[in-house]
């Protein structure tokens, strides 16, 4: 999606770095037979999936845990 250099800088100065970044991944191709709210949308939903998994990697770290890649889903109970 094309965004001109003050909007970016406005995004930027706003601390939506999340969200400048989710709307350069638009492709042109799959937004235009959308409606502007289902095109910020997507954008919103890209940016907030962004925020939340840098939130989690960040809350793992600082828990510092033995092994930070264990997944409990991994576990076979026999």
């Amino acid at each position: 999606m094309i965004i001109d250099t003050e909007t970016k800088r406005k995004l930027r100065e706003m601390s939506a770095q999340d969200l400048l970044d989710a709307f350069e991944r638009l492709d042109e191709r799959t937004i235009v037979p959308l409606s502007h709210a289902e095109t910020v949308r997507l954008a919103v939903d890209n940016a907030h999936s962004v925020h939340v998994d840098a939130k989690i990697q960040r809350l793992v770290k600082r828990a510092g845990l033995r092994y930070p890649q264990a997944d409990l889903r991994s576990i076979d109970l026999v």
